[in-house]
């Protein structure tokens, strides 16, 4: 296999997928080309009733004792478009551009998250090459609520001892374990008021770095969430009164927000203060996260009145709970340098006609040390006026003890590239959570290629570490069958 047969062979595969919408929560017609595609090669593949995919593929004869290993991904990808680009996510391919070693789209999100492990396997089970038996999991709705792993039966991985899971992102890592977390959302039903105040006020935080609340919630970034109820808290603390109109800000509970406003009524008056209180309010800031948000930017825009505002008391419960929500590490993982043992982040807010609602996101290395946490939120809530409701925890990958599977992989890897991997534990959450649930006995990796800006219109994958990838892969496959 040289490095230009596999890519080809690869982008074979990539291509038949792109020509499938397959946005969270629309896979069905995703699902049937794969089983289709699968057939097609020889290999008969199961779905279940969200259509999570499993599929069998015999060892190569005289390999029938080897161990079974799993290959995984996820089927499903986020479809955004650049501004003014015509795309629906549920109707319309993925149009791929290919500039020598870089392949992205035209305009969208790529999907090599993850449609780039489908491609893989469905490549890797058509080479000539040395494997015990092999069972492909393609599961549904990872980017959302990761239901498709959520709901995979444990009969499917309780066989198995290996599973290599194809959903990260550089080729220099591999990667060895994962955090849990527990989506949760605070709620407060609001009472509208009449204006109060004759003049209305956008106080808002942006530019702010943001960012992935797993990737980088260690590197000390502010929140503009945060930020902005800390100057609410500043108002009232300074004896300006006003009235809360609206506030909201972020675009996902995974996701470090890098913008939030609210929208206040106060009187004429009282303007110079409120711009005197939000420079104090930014210059605070700077001292505090200077290094990790240099450009952020806090400012005070004329609005227009609103019709309503909410009641003192709501405003009040609100400012408080977002004000004692801690955001960013509790601990750090004593074993491990730079990564977090449990840490939270508020990622979006909004304000309804009847409710205004937020999320707040805890992840933890350690099963035990997020429920710690989960436990008090509901007394949080209720210490400040709020209500929450918090979703089933999604469990963390615990690194496997003498991996085997480690050290094989870390020779094949060694072999293909020339030098030694990078062992990491990462602090975002992968499928892997899941099924090391399923099964404590499995010894579980996770690779994958260069991928850059993923979640987004400009992501691209390199595809030089798509055919290492496969190469590594492979060698690994071939070890673990002596």
């Amino acid at each position: 296999m040289t490095e230009q047969e596999i890519i080809s062979g690869v982008l074979k595969e990539f291509e038949g997928l792109a020509k499938h919408p397959r946005p969270s929560h629309h896979e069905k017609e995703v699902s049937d080309y794969i089983v289709a595609r699968l057939a097609e090669l020889g290999v008969k593949a199961r779905q279940d009733e969200i259509y999570n995919i499993i599929a069998d593929v015999p060892a190569t004869p005289g390999y029938e004792n080897v161990p079974l290993t799993i290959l995984q991904g996820h089927m499903d990808m986020v479809c955004v478009a650049k501004p003014g680009v015509a795309f629906d996510p549920q109707k319309d391919p993925i149009k791929l551009v290919r500039e020598g070693n870089i392949l992205r789209a035209d305009g969208t999100s790529l999907g090599a998250d993850d449609g780039i492990a489908v491609a893989i396997s469905l490549y890797l089970i058509q080479q000539k090459i040395q494997h015990g038996p092999l069972r492909l999991i393609f599961t549904v709705d990872e980017e959302t609520n990761m239901t498709g792993a959520l709901s995979l039966s444990a009969d499917h991985v309780k066989d198995a001892k290996y599973v290599i899971n194809c959903d990260s992102e550089s080729i220099h890592v591999i990667c060895v374990a994962s955090a849990g977390s527990c989506h949760m959302e605070f709620m407060r039903d609001l009472h509208r008021c009449a204006l109060t105040g004759d003049t209305a006020l956008t106080v808002r935080a942006h530019a702010l770095a943001g960012g992935h609340s797993g990737e980088v919630i260690n590197e000390g970034r502010g929140n503009a969430i945060k930020a902005v109820a800390d100057i609410l808290y500043r108002l009232s603390e300074g004896g300006v009164k006003y009235a809360l109109a609206d506030y909201k800000g972020g675009v996902a509970a995974n996701a470090i927000p890098s913008d939030a406003l609210a929208v206040i009524v106060v009187a004429a008056k009282d303007v110079d203060r409120v711009k005197a209180t939000v420079a104090a309010a930014e210059k605070d800031f700077h001292l505090v996260y200077g290094e990790t948000d240099p450009n952020a930017v806090f400012e005070v825009t004329p609005a227009d009145l609103p019709k309503s505002v909410l009641s003192a008391e709501d405003t009040t419960s609100i400012v408080d709970v977002i004000n004692l929500l801690h955001c960013g590490v509790f601990a750090m993982d004593r074993r491990l340098p730079r990564l977090p043992a449990l840490s939270a982040s508020l990622g979006t807010i909004e304000t309804r006609e009847d409710v205004l609602a937020f999320q707040y996101f805890p992840r933890s290395s350690s099963d035990a040390r997020l429920q710690a946490l989960v436990r008090v939120m509901p007394i949080m809530a209720k210490s400040t006026g709020t209500k929450v409701h918090i979703e089933k925890p999604f469990p963390a990958w615990t690194e496997s003890k003498n991996s085997k599977l480690q050290a094989l992989m870390a020779d094949a890897y060694k072999e293909v590239m020339g030098k030694e991997p990078r062992m990491e534990a990462m602090h975002g959450g992968l499928e892997t959570g899941f099924l090391y649930a399923m099964n404590p006995d499995l010894d579980i990796v996770s690779v994958g290629p260069e991928t850059h800006d993923i979640h987004s219109a400009d992501e691209r994958v390199e595809l030089d570490t798509v055919a290492q990838l496969v190469q590594v892969i492979a060698g690994t496959l071939e070890r673990l069958t002596k």
